[in-house]
């Protein structure tokens, strides 16, 4: 039985190889490929995100690095978190 797989296998295997190669043909030429300029990152964002980006850029030089910190942060600026949390919010308000 196990005779019967491997050359299953070795017949299939060699099947495939045979069915790529196409003797008669030369390959193609390589052709150099056009590399596109890259889009900065801030084009591509949305202006909304565009903002969140300059407000987390913010967080980042006013040494608020933790998620935590970032994500209490964004809770004070919509209102879902109040109190000595919002401290530092209150400190550093959003840039416009």
């Amino acid at each position: 039985m196990t005779v019967r797989w491997i050359a299953g296998g070795m017949l299939v295997a060699t099947l495939a190889v045979a069915g790529c190669a196409n003797p008669g043909a030369d390959a193609p030429a390589p052709k150099p490929t056009t590399s596109s300029k890259a889009v900065p990152l801030r084009q591509t964002l949305a202006p909304d995100q565009q903002r969140f980006e300059r407000i987390r850029g913010m967080l980042y030089t006013n040494n608020c690095t933790s998620n935590a910190c970032v994500q209490t942060y964004f809770a004070c600026m919509d209102g879902l978190l109040t109190g000595d949390p919002c401290d530092f919010y209150r400190a550093h308000p959003p840039p416009e």
